[in-house]
């Protein structure tokens, strides 16, 4: 079964009023359909054009975006769409989208949505995690490019262009902070607004691509996807830049954007001298059973080498292995299939579902979520609804015990 779903939907031309249907996509799979991917991260998807009078425009509408290599999902919410409709539209897309994947590709991660602004925002959000690569874009892009020998003296012009000019234009944008940031470059050099700019881009995106820089790829289509902007004038610096820093909450309740661990739990990660005081840390802190966390201890032990400081860095890696071996334990399919069963068993009563949740801390992450929504899913394809809506239900409670602790 297809993951990448698509409708038809009847749209009227904003041009000459001339009604029509056209294919919208709704949700994308990049590993399944990485050609739609890069229409998104190009600009071109769900542009249609009215067969009337050929005007071309983004269809609009609510979109979510699988990238399982990343480990991402993205939903793009209408700018103009009520918050309560966004949400509970991204919940049903989510809920095909989980229903579609084969179970071991039924991650945690599913359950971490983040939300932008139209699918300008999410692709913006796809390429901006490539940003934190752009010190090493130079050296990629200097191995992709053959020193040519200089031309005739003759043959040289006031207002010719050079790769090495034009590679410091891009570099600049690689380096932008913001949008409206990216913006000035452009409107400053307009060099890199000609063909032969494109040109390289796209022969350093493809040589990036061959030589295994991914992420630097990601960064250069970037720099690509801000140039169509600015040549489309979709969207003026002023609103990039409100688009750029906009990040609603996603379904699940937290914040959007890259997640941190707060100051707190890694303090209280640090004290823990032993395996077992490491899982009373984690009963207190269920944050620290979230996959995030590996990768921004992994970032600590680099910022704590950076500084000199090995001790604190030993430290880190010492407790982030037994961290490790405790979240693969606590989250894995017999652990998490106990805590669920404790949960359903536990009735109503109040204290008998905190006496739950402090025995199984597992069920306050993104995993007891994702196995709870497809635990309902599963339910309701065999006809109980009764265990789906208690699923829900437990799924909510859950949620909002989370949204909690994080106001504390």
């Amino acid at each position: 079964m297809s993951i990448s779903y698509a409708e038809f939907a009847s749209l009227i031309c904003p041009v000459c009023r001339a009604p029509f249907a056209a294919e919208i996509w709704t949700i994308i799979d990049a590993g399944e359909r990485p050609d739609l991917a890069e229409m998104l991260l190009s600009g071109a998807l769900n542009v249609v054009t009215c067969p009337q009078c050929g005007h071309q425009a983004d269809a609009g509408g609510p979109l979510l975006v699988h990238d399982p290599g990343g480990r991402r999902v993205y939903f793009a919410a209408p700018a103009d769409a009520p918050e309560h409709v966004w949400r509970e539209r991204a919940q049903e897309l989510l809920y095909v989208l989980i229903g579609s994947l084969p179970e071991e590709r039924r991650l945690p991660y599913l359950s971490d949505v983040q939300v932008e602004v139209e699918a300008s925002g999410v692709r913006r959000a796809m390429l901006r995690r490539g940003r934190r690569f752009a010190p090493r874009a130079s050296e990629a892009m200097e191995r992709t490019i053959e020193p040519s020998p200089p031309p005739p003296v003759e043959d040289i012009r006031p207002t010719s262009l050079t790769a090495d000019s034009m590679i410091g234009t891009i570099e600049a944008l690689l380096a932008a902070d913001t949008p409206a940031e990216a913006v000035a470059i452009i409107e400053r050099h307009p060099e890199i607004r000609t063909p032969d700019a494109d040109a390289l881009i796209e022969h350093l995106i493809a040589a990036a691509h061959t030589q295994g820089d991914h992420d630097i790829a990601r960064a250069l289509m970037e720099v690509r996807a801000l140039l169509h902007d600015f040549r489309a004038s979709a969207m003026p610096a002023e609103r990039q830049n409100d688009a750029y820093a906009a990040s609603p909450p996603h379904p699940s309740g937290s914040t959007t954007g890259e997640r941190h661990l707060a100051e707190q739990a890694y303090e209280a990660f640090l004290r823990a001298d032993s395996p077992r005081a490491l899982r009373e840390t984690v009963s207190t802190y269920p944050a620290l059973l979230e996959p995030w966390v590996d990768d921004e201890l992994a970032e600590r032990v680099e910022s704590a080498l950076d500084e000199g400081n090995e001790h604190l860095a030993q430290a880190i890696e010492l407790r982030r292995d037994t961290l490790t071996r405790l979240r693969t334990e606590m989250t894995g399919q017999e652990g998490l299939h106990q805590a669920i069963h404790a949960l359903l068993s536990a009735g109503g009563e109040a204290d008998a579902l905190a006496a739950v949740v402090d025995e199984h801390p597992v069920l306050l992450t993104d995993v007891a979520q994702t196995a709870l929504l497809e635990l309902a899913a599963g339910a309701r394809a065999r006809g109980d609804d009764a265990l789906a809506e208690h699923a829900v239900e437990c799924r909510a409670l859950l949620r909002r015990v989370r949204e909690g602790l994080q106001e504390e």
